[in-house]
C-alpha cells in the first residue's frame, strides 16, 4: 500500500499535522490485523526495518531515521546504511512517529505501528512530486514523499497478528475471549466441547498449543489443556503463530500464541468498557435425549475499569485494570437427573509498569490475578415432567492464581541487544462438593444415568511454574547482513495433587446378561481412588537463529536450531524420564521476486517437540491407588424395579451417599493393603497405591513426542490488499503414551522359559510409558520370589507388543487475504482445505473427552488400534472465514464475522470381538453391533477369559469393523455474526455497540453419541443421536467510555495493517 506524506506550509499547527498524518496514512497507523508473518524479535517487542530511496528509485546512502514513541515519548535515531537500509530493533508494540532526513530533501514524517515479534518493513521515498492535501481542520499540507509497506522477509511464520485487540472487538462481532480471536486465523478449528472452548491449530489437539502473556508461559502444564489467561480487555495485541516458528518458540506441536498487554503512556487515561449479554435475547438449542435445552439460561456481565498514565513523564508509566464480572448459567440434564445453576462473580485485577531507564533500555513488570470461583447448585430434575425438585448439593470449583513477569531489554550498541526475564505462573484448581456424597451411576435404563449423588469430584491441585530467560540479538555484515538471535530458557514446574472420590467411593449399577453357563447377574461396582503427592519437572531450551539477507536483501535465509531438554520426577523425587538433547531445526527461505518487497516466495522446514505433562508424573510416577469391587444385589433388590434415575428399589443409601446394602463380593484378586478394603476381594486393580520402581514404568529408550513440518507459499501485496497462498504439511514423527505390556511379557516368558508369569501379567498389571511402534526395554514388575527372571530387564519387540506407530498426517492449502481499514472499510478472511488422517488424535481423545496427556486410552491395548486409521476429530475439509467492518456514515459503523466449516467425521465404538484385553475396556474399539454396518463383514465374538466361555454374554455376538471416522458425519457448521456501533463524538474513543451472534440462529448438530453399544454390550439405541448443537443466537450490548489520552485511535475508526 502506498501513502503520501507531508511537510507543513508555514503556520500549520503540529496537532493538525498529526491529524493529517492519520488521515493520509490511515493504512499505516494503529494496527488491527496483519496476515504478514512474524520475525524473531521476542515476545513483546518488534523491529522497524526498511530502506530509503529517492524519487528516481535509487537508494539513499546517508541520512538518519528517528523513531519516537507516541505513547511514551522515547526516541531512537539510527543512521541509514550505505545500501540505503536501516533497522531500529527492540521497539515495544505501539504507534510511532518516524522522521526520515536524507539527501538534502525535506524531512519525511509518518506514523507506523510496531507489532510484536515482527520485522515491520517499509520503503520510504524522499523528495519527488510536490502536491497538497487538506486536513479535517482545513489546514493545508505539502506532500513531499511516500511510503510503501512491504512483506516481512525476516521470517516465514504464518498465522495472524492482531495489533489492537480492543479496536477489533469494537468494530467486529467477536466473542470477548482468546479462543474467538485465535479462531480468526486460517488453519484453526474449534476443539471438542468436552475440553471447554479451546482451539485446534494445524491439525494438533487442543492440548498441544502454547500460550504466553508478556513472555510468561501461562499454558496449563499439568495436561496442556488451556491456559491461565487474563481477560481480553488486558490485551493490547495477540499474535497467533500457526506454522514456520523460529527457533525461540517451542514446546508446542500445534500453535504458539503470544499476548502483549496494555501499557501506560504520557497521557492520563481512564475509562470503562461494559459488555452485557442478557438471557432474554438469547435463543435455546433444541432438546436432546440427554439434555432439556429449552429451559437453558445464560446471562453475562463483564465490566472493565482502567486507569493509566505517567508516574514520571517519559520515564515511568503504569496501566491498571479492574475487571468485576458476573455470569449465571442454567442447564437441565435428563440423563443426570439434575438442574445445574452455575454462578461466577470473581473479579480480576492486574497491571503493568514500564520504566525507561534510558533510551534503548527498559524494565517492564506485569502482574495479574485471575482467581475464579464457580458455584454450581444441583437440583433434582425430572426429564419426563421437566419438574425441578429438591436441592441435591453444591459443587465449588476454583481455578487461577497470581502471575507476574519482569523483563529487561537493553540496546547496548547498534549491533547488540540483550534481554532477560523472570516470572511465575500459579494455578490452583479445586473441586469440592457440599455436602460430600458418593456418586452412583446406573446402566439399567438403556443409557447412563445418575442414580444417586451429583458429582464424584473431590480434589485440590496446585501448579507453580518459575521461569528464567535470557536472549541476545547481534547484527553483523558478512557476505550479506545477519541477525543472530540466541537465548536460553528454564522452567521449573511443581504440581501438588490431592485427588479422591467424594464420599470415598464411586458406584456403577448394571446387569451382566444371562449366558449358557450362568444366569443374569445384577451387580454393583464400587470404585476407590486416591492419589496424593508433590511432583516436579524441568524444561530447558537454548536456541540460535540467523536471519541472513543476501543478494541486496532479495534472498533471506532462516537458519535456526533449537535444543530442548525435558525431565520428569516421580513422587519420591527420583527422575524417571530425561529426554536428553532434542534438536529441532528451524529452516526457511524467502525470495523477493521483483525486488519491491511486495511479492515473496517462501518455504520452511521445522521440527517441534512436546514436553511430558506433569499429569504423567502423577498418574505413572505416583502412589496411585485405584481398584474396583463387584457386589451382587442384596436380597430384596431387583434391577427391574427402579426409579426414573435408574436406582433399584431395595438399595439403601447412607448419609454420605454410599450404598450400604450390598450383596456378596465377587472377584479373584485381593484388594491392596493401602486402601480401606485391604484384604477383601477385588474385581480389578488398576494401581495398588505403591510407587513402582521407575525402571518398571518407563522404557529406557523413551523419547518425547515430535512433529515435522514443511511449508511452501507465496505472499503478494496489491495496493492495500495482502494475499497469501500456502501449502502446509505436518507429520507426527513420534509420540509417547502408556501401553499395557502384559501380552508381550507373556510371550517373552514363554520364549524364555520363565515360570509363573500368567499369575502376574493378567492384561493390566504393567503399564509402561513408551513410544508406540518401537521396541520397549524395561524392568519386568513381576514376583521375584517365584522367579528372579520375572524382575529382569527385558527388551520386548515391537512385533510382540503389537502396537503400530502413532500416525497423524496433516495437509492443508491456506488462502488468506486482508485489506486494512482505509476509505471507510476493512476486510479479512481465509479459505482452508484440510486433510487430517491417522490412528492417533494426540494429547487428548475427543471421542470420549479424555484429557490425560501421555496417558490416553489409544495405546492401552493393541486391539484398540484395530481399524483406527481414518479422519481425525479435528479435521474439517473446508473452512471459510470472512470478517470486516464498514463506516456507514459519520459515527456509525457496521461489522460482520462469517464462519462456515464442513462436517466432523464420527465413529462407532463397541466391544472388541477377539482381543480379550481390549474388550475389558468395554465399548472402546472400532467394532460395534450396529446392523447398518453389516456390509463391512461381521466378526463373531470369541473372548475366553476368567474361565467364562461366554465372557459375560458377549461371546457369539456378531460385531462389525467400522473404520475410524466412517460411521457418519455432523452438519456443516454455519455462523454469521453482525455488529452495529456508534461512536460518541463528545468523548473521543467512546462508543456504544450491539452484537448479534448467529444472527440467523443456525442450529447445526456438532456433537453426537458415538457408542454403538451400551456398557452391557447390547445395541445402543441412542447411537448417532445429537448431544450438542452450535451456540444459539445471542445478543451483546457494549458501552465503552474513554477519558483523556492524546489520540482518538481508540474509537470506532480502527485502522488496520
Amino acid at each position: 500500500m502506498i501513502s503520501n506524506f507531508n511537510n507543513m506550509r508555514s503556520g500549520l499547527r503540529a496537532s493538525a499535522a498529526l491529524q493529517a498524518l492519520a488521515l493520509l496514512g490511515a493504512g499505516l497507523t494503529a494496527g488491527g490485523l496483519a496476515a504478514a508473518p512474524a520475525a524473531a524479535q521476542d515476545f513483546t517487542t518488534g523491529a522497524l526495518v526498511g530502506s530509503v530511496t529517492d524519487a528516481s528509485g535509487a537508494r539513499v546512502t546517508e541520512g538518519t531515521v528517528t523513531v519516537r514513541s507516541n505513547a511514551q515519548g522515547f526516541t531512537r535515531t539510527v543512521s541509514i546504511n550505505s545500501d540505503g537500509s536501516f533497522r531500529v530493533q527492540t521497539l515495544p508494540t505501539g504507534q510511532y512517529t518516524v522522521t526520515v532526513t536524507a539527501g538534502g530533501n525535506p524531512p519525511l514524517t509518518d506514523q507506523v505501528s510496531i507489532n510484536p515479534g515482527a520485522n515491520n518493513t517499509y520503503t520510504f521515498t524522499v523528495g519527488g512530486s510536490v502536491g497538497t492535501a487538506t486536513t479535517e481542520t482545513g489546514d493545508d499540507i505539502v506532500v513531499t514523499g511516500s511510503v510503501q509497506r512491504g512483506n516481512d522477509f525476516g521470517s516465514n511464520t504464518g498465522g495472524l497478528n492482531i495489533g489492537d485487540v480492543s479496536q477489533l472487538l469494537n468494530n467486529t462481532p467477536i466473542a470477548r475471549n482468546q479462543t474467538a480471536l485465535i479462531a480468526l486465523s486460517p488453519g484453526v478449528s474449534l476443539g471438542d466441547t468436552a475440553f471447554g472452548n479451546l482451539p485446534s491449530i494445524g491439525g494438533a489437539t487442543v492440548a498441544e498449543n502454547a500460550y504466553y502473556v508478556n513472555g510468561l508461559n501461562v499454558t496449563n502444564f499439568r495436561n496442556f489443556v488451556g491456559a491461565n489467561n487474563p481477560p481480553i480487555e488486558f490485551y493490547r495485541s495477540i499474535d497467533v503463530k500457526s506454522f514456520g516458528l523460529s527457533a525461540e518458540f517451542g514446546r508446542a506441536l500445534g500453535g504458539f500464541t503470544t499476548v502483549v498487554t496494555k501499557s501506560g503512556s504520557n497521557d492520563w487515561e481512564a475509562g470503562a468498557v461494559i459488555a452485557y449479554s442478557p438471557d432474554a435475547l438469547r435463543d435455546d438449542s433444541p432438546n436432546t435425549y440427554a439434555a432439556f435445552n429449552q429451559n437453558d439460561y445464560s446471562e453475562d456481565v463483564e465490566a472493565n475499569f482502567y486507569l493509566s498514565g505517567p508516574i514520571i513523564k517519559d520515564r515511568l508509566f503504569f496501566y491498571a485494570l479492574y475487571n468485576p464480572n458476573y455470569t449465571r448459567t442454567q442447564d437441565s440434564s435428563i440423563t443426570g437427573g439434575n438442574r445445574l445453576t452455575t454462578v461466577n462473580s470473581s473479579p480480576f485485577f492486574g497491571g503493568k509498569l514500564d520504566f525507561i531507564i534510558a533510551d534503548g533500555h527498559r524494565l517492564e513488570g506485569t502482574y495479574f490475578r485471575n482467581k475464579q470461583t464457580f458455584r454450581t447448585n444441583y437440583d433434582a430434575f425430572n426429564g419426563t415432567t421437566q419438574a425441578i425438585g429438591a436441592p441435591q448439593g453444591t459443587l465449588i470449583e476454583k481455578q487461577g492464581g497470581d502471575n507476574f513477569v519482569v523483563t529487561y531489554t537493553g540496546q547496548f550498541t547498534d549491533w547488540l541487544s540483550l534481554s532477560g526475564a523472570y516470572g511465575e505462573n500459579h494455578d490452583e484448581r479445586v473441586q469440592q462438593p457440599a455436602p460430600i456424597r458418593a456418586f452412583a451411576q446406573s446402566f439399567l435404563t438403556g443409557t447412563t444415568t445418575t442414580a444417586s449423588g451429583f458429582n464424584s469430584a473431590n480434589n485440590r491441585d496446585d501448579d507453580t511454574r518459575k521461569f528464567y530467560r535470557a536472549d541476545a540479538d547481534v547484527y553483523v555484515n558478512l557476505l550479506g547482513s545477519h541477525h543472530f538471535r540466541a537465548g536460553y530458557e528454564r522452567e521449573e514446574l511443581t504440581s501438588v495433587t490431592d485427588t479422591r472420590y467424594a464420599g470415598d467411593y464411586r458406584y456403577e449399577i448394571g446387569v451382566v446378561a444371562a449366558t449358557t453357563t450362568a444366569p443374569r447377574f445384577p451387580f454393583i461396582d464400587r470404585y476407590f481412588y486416591e492419589n496424593i503427592g508433590t511432583f516436579k519437572s524441568l524444561n530447558e531450551s537454548f536456541y540460535i537463529q540467523d536471519s541472513w539477507s543476501l543478494l541486496d536483501d532479495r534472498l533471506t535465509l532462516q537458519l535456526g536450531i533449537r535444543n530442548d531438554k525435558f525431565s520428569n520426577d516421580a513422587l519420591d523425587g527420583t527422575t524417571y524420564f530425561k529426554s536428553g538433547d532434542q534438536w529441532g531445526p528451524r529452516l526457511g527461505a524467502s525470495f523477493d521476486v521483483f525486488g519491491d518487497k511486495r511479492t515473496s516466495i517462501r518455504g520452511t522446514w521445522s521440527r517441534y517437540f512436546l514436553p511430558v505433562a506433569t499429569n504423567t508424573n502423577i498418574r505413572l510416577g505416583g502412589a496411585e491407588l485405584y481398584y474396583r469391587q463387584r457386589f451382587a444385589f442384596p436380597a430384596g433388590a431387583s434391577p427391574d424395579v427402579r426409579d426414573a434415575n435408574g436406582l433399584p428399589a431395595g438399595l439403601t443409601i447412607g448419609a454420605d451417599g454410599n450404598i450400604t446394602s450390598l450383596g456378596a463380593l465377587t472377584g479373584s484378586r485381593v484388594c491392596p493393603a493401602g486402601g480401606p478394603n485391604a484384604g477383601q476381594a477385588c474385581f480389578s486393580i488398576t494401581s495398588d497405591g505403591v510407587q513402582g520402581p521407575t525402571d518398571t514404568l518407563v522404557s529406557s529408550s523413551l523419547a518425547p513426542s515430535y512433529t515435522d513440518e514443511w511449508s511452501v507459499g507465496v505472499q503478494h501485496r496489491i495496493g492495500d490488499w495482502d494475499f497469501s497462498l500456502t501449502y502446509l504439511n505436518r507429520r507426527l514423527g513420534r509420540t509417547l503414551d502408556d501401553v499395557a505390556i502384559d501380552a508381550a511379557v507373556l510371550k517373552y516368558c514363554a520364549a524364555n522359559g520363565i515360570a509363573g508369569c500368567d499369575d502376574v501379567w493378567s492384561g493390566f498389571h504393567q503399564y509402561v510409558l513408551a513410544n508406540p511402534g518401537d521396541d520397549i526395554t524395561v524392568r519386568l514388575d513381576g514376583d521375584c520370589a517365584v522367579s528372579a527372571r520375572q524382575c529382569e530387564v527385558a527388551t520386548l519387540t515391537a512385533n510382540d507388543l503389537g502396537f503400530p506407530a502413532a500416525s497423524r498426517n496433516y495437509d492443508s492449502v491456506q488462502f488468506q487475504f486482508n485489506k486494512p481499514f482505509r476509505d471507510g472499510w476493512q476486510v479479512g478472511g481465509s479459505y482452508v482445505w484440510t486433510r487430517l488422517r491417522g490412528n492417533y488424535e494426540g494429547a487428548v481423545k475427543s471421542d470420549i473427552g479424555q484429557d490425560d496427556a501421555g496417558l490416553t486410552q489409544d495405546f492401552d491395548q493393541p486391539g484398540l488400534l484395530d481399524n483406527s486409521y481414518g479422519p481425525l476429530a479435528n479435521g474439517r475439509e473446508h473452512a471459510f472465514k470472512l470478517f470486516g467492518a464498514v463506516k456507514l456514515f459519520e459515527g456509525v459503523r457496521f461489522g460482520a464475522n462469517l464462519f462456515f466449516e464442513s462436517p466432523r467425521k464420527f465413529s462407532c465404538y463397541g466391544y472388541h470381538p477377539t482381543d480379550a484385553f481390549a474388550a475389558i475396556y468395554g465399548e472402546a474399539s472400532y467394532y460395534c453391533r450396529q446392523p447398518q454396518f453389516s456390509s463391512n463383514g461381521g466378526v463373531t465374538t470369541n473372548l475366553p477369559l476368567f474361565g467364562d466361555p461366554d465372557y459375560f454374554g458377549l461371546n457369539g455376538q456378531v460385531r462389525y469393523p467400522v473404520q475410524r471416522g466412517s460411521a457418519f458425519q455432523s452438519n456443516w457448521r454455519k455462523q454469521i455474526d453482525v455488529n452495529l456501533g456508534y461512536d460518541i463524538a463528545a468523548l473521543p474513543g467512546s462508543f456504544v455497540s450491539i452484537d448479534v451472534f448467529n444472527v440467523f440462529n443456525f442450529k447445526s448438530k456438532i456433537d453426537y453419541n458415538e457408542f454403538g453399544e451400551n456398557a452391557d454390550g447390547e445395541i445402543n439405541s441412542r447411537f448417532g443421536q445429537p448431544i450438542g448443537y452450535q451456540a444459539p443466537r445471542a445478543v451483546r450490548f457494549t458501552l465503552g467510555l474513554r477519558f483523556g489520552g492524546g489520540s482518538a485511535s481508540r474509537g470506532g475508526d480502527s485502522n488496520t495493517n
